[in-house]
């Protein structure tokens, strides 16, 4: 298995209390999960939404709702063993800039 790296949308199976789990794109550097241990991730949905979320587009692959990040151990991702799309570097900088922007100096 490989493990998660910032920018890859991953199929994390006991994420939800729903069946079949969410995806999730990984907006925490490598340095971060290896110093820490976990990951800081926001959720992807394919489905539109309606409100005042706070997202980013994805393309192709969804809409990251960067308005929600957590904060994941390894094992989030157990029974999976690639991610299911890598999206652009840009892309998924824009999405941590979001978070970052929400969470303040």
């Amino acid at each position: 298995m490989s493990l998660p790296r910032f920018g890859e949308v991953w199929h994390a199976p006991s994420g939800s209390v729903l069946p079949g789990g969410m995806l999730c794109l990984i907006v925490s550097s490598d340095d971060y999960h290896r110093i820490r241990r976990q990951y800081i991730i926001v959720e992807v949905v394919t489905d539109p939404l309606s409100g005042d979320a706070i997202i980013c587009s994805l393309g192709p692959v969804g809409v990251a709702l960067t308005g929600a990040p957590f904060t994941v151990g390894p094992g989030w991702f157990a029974g999976t063993d690639e991610p299911i799309a890598i999206v652009d570097e840009a892309v998924a900088r824009r999405a941590a800039d979001q978070i970052r922007a929400i969470l303040g100096p």
